[in-house]
């Protein structure tokens, strides 16, 4: 039988994208997942996207509630998950049509997948892909040690164990990098991260609005305490900073291909 995988999204004043994102995982070509979709106190259209999509869709489970924050409401979900996988997705993102199915033809060919991600592409308010991220080398040399450096790992193309996020829910203290503290987290205590570098499997949307482009200085300074938490060096961001960790990556690199 094929693994349940548990599809985790939170969306708040999305109505613009959900309809897209929704789509992208109900069109998968990998069928044996259950949808879970949480409403954090939209005031928007986005409840009324989700109960349309519902009534035609039975994969889709609705948690309706008021305001808690992203951290809080992926929490809110993990606990309900049934799935063996948990796979994250943004309300205004979408994912590519094979994500799933490529997937487990990955975990298939592999003794032990923990966490699971994916370079993704970047897109903007049109659809139109502007670039892979992340860059080629490191993509193409992936390390996990290369996070003592930033953070290369888009949230929305994670899939994880279900057992492990149960056991190690989000920091809810993080309103901001909440995966970035889980990785290492999770890490720190022996889980590995397998990166499939083939399966550019998300597109990740940058517009105006998304969270990344807002709340800047909190999201620096909780950014900051995960290395400090875990006694790591934390770079400004720097134009020679820049330079420094595009040659970590490539060492990285070299050193993968001559693995």
């Amino acid at each position: 039988m094929a693994k349940l995988i548990t599809v985790l999204m939170s969306v708040y004043n999305s109505d613009l994208y959900l309809s897209d994102a929704i789509n992208s995982i109900l069109k998968q070509s990998f069928t044996n997942f259950e949808f879970i979709i949480i409403n954090d106190g939209s005031n928007d259209n986005s409840l009324s996207i989700i109960k349309h999509f519902k009534a035609k869709d039975s994969r889709i489970i609705l948690i309706n509630q008021e305001n808690q924050g992203l951290t809080k409401s992926l929490n809110n979900g993990i606990k309900i998950a049934k799935g063996e996988y948990i796979a994250r997705q943004d309300a205004d993102d979408i994912s590519m049509p094979d994500r799933f199915l490529n997937f487990i033809d990955f975990i298939n060919d592999k003794n032990h997948t923990d966490i699971y991600s994916t370079p993704a592409y970047i897109i903007n308010e049109t659809n139109e892909v502007k670039k892979t991220i992340p860059n080629y080398f490191r993509r193409n040399g992936f390390n996990e040690r290369l996070l003592s450096y930033y953070n290369s790992m888009v949230h929305g193309t994670l899939i994880i164990k279900s057992h492990i996020l149960k056991n190690n829910l989000y920091n809810e203290s993080f309103h901001f990098s909440q995966d970035f503290e889980l990785y290492h987290r999770l890490m720190s205590i022996g889980y590995n991260i397998s990166f499939d570098k083939n399966n550019i499997s998300y597109k990740l949307r940058m517009h105006g609005g998304s969270i990344s482009t807002n709340n800047k200085k909190e999201q620096i300074q909780l950014y900051k305490s995960i290395f400090i938490s875990n006694n790591k060096k934390y770079y400004k961001a720097s134009l020679l900073n820049r330079v420094y960790f595009r040659i970590i990556d490539v060492v990285f690199f070299i050193k993968e291909k001559l693995r």
